[in-house]
C-alpha cells in the first residue's frame, strides 16, 4: 500500500509540473507575440546646414497571440532643437494594413523643447492591424549654424494596445542626424500624401487560437485518473 501511495504522489507531482510548464510556455508565446518594434530610418541620417531632411519611423508588430491586431499606437520623438527644426509630421500607412477602417492621427510639436508626440488609432478597430510599414515621417530643417553637430532622433513614451485593450511591449532602435557641410542628404524618401480619417483596404485574418486553460486542465485530469486507476488495481 505504501508503494502505491508513493507512485500516486509521483504521478501527481509530474502532472503539476506539466501543467505549470505548459501554462508557462503558453504565457511566453503570448507575451512574445505582444510586442512592437520601432526603428528610425535611416539610422545614421546626414545633411548639410540649411537643408531639409526626412526621417521615417518604421513599426513592426505581429499583434497579439491568436491573431489579435493593434488598435492604437502613440509615441514621442526627441531631437536637439538647436540642430533640427521639425517642420511637419506625416502619418504613415501602417494602420492601413488589414481590414478597411478610418485612421485618426493627432500630432503635437514642441519645437522649443525638441519633442513631438504622435497618436494614431483605427476607428472602428475592426480587427486591428499587423505587419511592417511606416508609422510616421518627420520632416526636419537643419539649422544654418549647426556645422559638425549631431542630433539624436529617439523614439520614447510609447503607448500601444491591441483591440482587446491589452498593452504591448515596445522595443526601439533610435537614430541620429549628423550635419556636415560637404555631405549629401541621406534621409528617408519623402512621405506619400495621406489624409486623416482616410479609409484603407486590405485583407485580414486570424491566426491560431491560444492554448486554453481547459486543455491544460483536461491533460492533468487524465494523468490523475490514470494514477488513481493504477492505485485502485494494485489495492
Amino acid at each position: 500500500m505504501v508503494r502505491e501511495r508513493r507512485f500516486l504522489a509521483v504521478v501527481l507531482a509530474v502532472a503539476l509540473c506539466v501543467s505549470v510548464g505548459v501554462a508557462g510556455l503558453a504565457g511566453t508565446a503570448g507575451a512574445g507575440d505582444s510586442a512592437t518594434i520601432f526603428e528610425v530610418e535611416p539610422e545614421d541620417a546626414q545633411a548639410p546646414p540649411g537643408e531639409t531632411i526626412h526621417v521615417a519611423i518604421v513599426m513592426t508588430s505581429d499583434g497579439g497571440y491568436g491573431g489579435v491586431g493593434v488598435e492604437r499606437v502613440a509615441f514621442g520623438v526627441e531631437y536637439d532643437s538647436d540642430v533640427l527644426a521639425l517642420e511637419e509630421i506625416t502619418r504613415g500607412p501602417w494602420f492601413e494594413q488589414d481590414n478597411e477602417t478610418e485612421i485618426v492621427a493627432e500630432t503635437d510639436i514642441d519645437d522649443e523643447e525638441g519633442y513631438a508626440f504622435i497618436d494614431q488609432y483605427r476607428d472602428p478597430p475592426d480587427g486591428g492591424s499587423t505587419g511592417q510599414d511606416r508609422m510616421a515621417t518627420l520632416t526636419f530643417t537643419v539649422a544654418d549654424d549647426a556645422h559638425g553637430e549631431t542630433s539624436p532622433v529617439n523614439v520614447t513614451d510609447v503607448e500601444s494596445e491591441l483591440i482587446n485593450d491589452w498593452p504591448l511591449q515596445s522595443f526601439t532602435h533610435n537614430g541620429s542626424v549628423s550635419v556636415d557641410d560637404d555631405a549629401e542628404v541621406v534621409g528617408a524618401s519623402p512621405p506619400e500624401p495621406v489624409e486623416d480619417d482616410e479609409t484603407a483596404d486590405g485583407d485580414g485574418g486570424a491566426g491560431d487560437e491560444p492554448l486554453s486553460g481547459f486543455g491544460i486542465a483536461a491533460a492533468v485530469a487524465v494523468l490523475v485518473a490514470l494514477a488513481a486507476g493504477v492505485g485502485y488495481r494494485r489495492a
